[in-house]
């Protein structure tokens, strides 16, 4: 697979569709983690993966990053198969990504600004796109006043803020974010998910596992539920357990 190939398919602006094709993953110990999945995202989607703990939200979150491979199926994006890229091409791929959760830290010792600035350089950013993009990133989720203070002067939301402005600084077409609400207030958990939705307005596909019911219900989107590793329930704005 040559670096060529992923750029033209994934930074030239197509439309991005996803495609889980009959996807099963099993661990080391034989713990199914998803089984038979097939699921169609399309471009500019807005869909909450739902379930207890351990029904297989996660699981799809990183089978969709690369993180995990698949035991067995296929995983297209742009009729891409993720399946098996090799390590040097998986910086490119996950370019189309914006990845968002707690496990997500940043960097004590340097400034908001400089933050996003390490998340472009990474993916070879120009320093001129760099001065332009980090305002625009910033000013979408409300933190362009924080631009020069450090993660430690933040509250709980204005770090999950900068976090969001830090994956969709590098313009991605894809969020993922693996329970996005689950260390905030509740105030600060409502205005993150209508910075989502926000993001999700401006034509970026918005993928969340979720264990958060009144947010899923209060924001009426395509509702995903999975139970034991399986598809239990799939539902156009739909609320939290609705299967039909």
């Amino acid at each position: 697979m040559s670096k060529a190939f992923l750029k033209q398919t994934f930074l030239k602006g197509m439309r991005v569709l996803i495609v889980f094709n009959n996807v099963t993953k099993t661990y080391g110990n034989n713990e199914v983690g998803v089984e038979k999945i097939s699921l169609e995202i399309k471009d500019g989607d807005f869909v909450f993966l739902v379930g207890k703990t351990g029904s297989g939200k996660s699981t799809l979150i990183h089978l969709l990053t690369g993180e995990l491979k698949p035991s067995s199926g296929d995983i297209l994006v742009n009729n891409l198969s993720i399946n098996n890229l090799a390590q040097k091409d998986l910086p490119y791929y996950r370019r189309v990504l914006g990845i968002i959760n707690h496990d997500f830290s940043l960097i004590e010792n340097k400034t908001i600004y400089q933050n996003l600035e390490l998340a472009m350089l990474a993916t070879g950013h120009s320093n001129k796109s760099i001065r332009q993009s980090i305002p625009l990133a910033l000013g979408l989720v409300g933190m362009t006043k924080k631009m020069y203070d450090y993660p430690g002067n933040l509250s709980g939301g204005e770090t999950f803020k900068v976090l969001m402005a830090r994956a969709v600084v590098n313009n991605p077409k894809i969020i993922l974010a693996d329970e996005p609400t689950a260390q905030l207030d509740y105030d600060s958990a409502l205005d993150i998910m209508s910075l989502f939705n926000e993001i999700n307005q401006l034509g970026i596909t918005v993928i969340i596992a979720t264990h958060a019911k009144e947010f899923v219900d209060i924001m009426k989107k395509r509702v995903v539920t999975l139970q034991n590793g399986k598809i239990l329930g799939d539902v156009s704005k739909g609320k939290y357990g609705w299967i039909i």
